[in-house]
């Protein structure tokens, strides 16, 4: 199905008649290798423990989501751009079922040969700019990428000693005209270094960002309201998942979820349809500020007010290319 077609179906059906299984945004870890090991990560995703599937597999994987409510399609790991076949799989994917990202820490971006076929391939270029991926002076050299007619949508995770420099982040990629997402650190039960930011202090941060810069900041006023615990609707759910490079489906998320089934075996739709997805879903949306960024952000989408608001940011961004 076409996926504007496919994002006004999953409009119905869950905003019209309130269906809460009903997934619209995958993150697909397509390998869990990595050239970098950052302090804030979860070794399982450099380490290459959890594997990599191969390409028929990939492929299998996808079609079964694309035969599902995903609307949108994200290319992640590890480091994507480390399997050899990652514009074959882009390309794959890239038939007008999916929004299609790639979220990469940028090492192979400066192949002027691979940006031009990446560019053929993806709707958003999610770039990963902080100080533990070691490429902040990427900043400075960020619009290049208009010439290849790519949308970038940088992704910055910030800690409890970044969040002083945020603004001059956000403010180089409002000059370029992109967006840019703040993720949170998580500081996940093996973490030995501490990291995340005071939620209190960090929703300060963003709310004084979202008013000076608006749409370039790519978080939902929903987001930031709920890192201090407002709520946005009376009864909330969460449109996002995680799959393993495998199909392994962990849910609600990879931190506090449980493997619910596997998408290279089981139809995404009948997943989620099982009582235990039920159960976790009720579990997760209990504390809803104690999961990951992309729950939080789907979350809010409850609130016909916000998901409007941050439809029409992204209907800009996808037809006018700006920020």
């Amino acid at each position: 199905m076409n996926r504007d077609l496919k994002a006004l179906k999953w409009f119905f059906d869950t905003q019209i008649l309130k269906d809460p299984f009903k997934p619209g945004y995958a993150t697909f870890k397509v390998t869990s290798r990595c050239n970098l090991h950052c302090t804030f990560c979860l070794p399982a995703y450099y380490s290459g423990e959890l594997g990599e599937a191969p390409t028929e597999i990939v492929k299998k994987i996808i079609d079964n989501m694309r035969d599902s409510s995903i609307v949108v399609l994200s290319f992640e790991g590890g480091e994507p751009t480390i399997r050899p076949d990652i514009l074959e799989l882009l390309e794959y994917a890239h038939d007008g079922s999916f929004y299609v990202m790639l979220t990469t820490n940028g090492y192979r971006l400066s192949d002027e040969g691979f940006l031009a076929k990446l560019a053929d391939r993806i709707d958003f270029l999610h770039y990963s700019i902080d100080e533990y991926h070691w490429n902040v002076k990427a900043y400075d050299t960020l619009c290049k990428f208009r010439e290849y007619g790519l949308k970038v949508n940088v992704q910055t995770v910030v800690t409890r000693y970044n969040l002083s420099k945020l603004e001059e982040k956000v403010k180089k990629v409002h000059e370029c005209r992109y967006k840019i997402v703040i993720l949170p650190a998580i500081d996940y039960p093996t973490s030995k270094v501490k990291l995340a930011p005071d939620p209190e202090e960090l929703y300060k941060v963003l709310s004084d960002l979202k008013k000076k810069y608006g749409s370039t900041l790519n978080n939902s006023w929903g987001f930031i309201k709920a890192l201090r615990g407002e709520k946005v609707a009376e009864k909330v759910t969460s449109y996002a998942i995680t799959v393993y490079p495998n199909g392994d489906l962990p849910y609600p998320d990879d931190i506090n979820g449980k493997i619910v089934g596997n998408l290279s075996k089981e139809k995404l739709n009948d997943i989620m349809k099982k009582p235990v997805v039920k159960d976790l879903q009720r579990y997760m949306l209990s504390n809803q500020a104690k999961f990951e960024y992309l729950h939080l952000q789907t979350s809010t989408f409850n609130s016909l007010t916000d998901l409007l608001s941050y439809a029409a940011e992204m209907a800009k961004w996808r037809f006018l290319g700006r920020g």
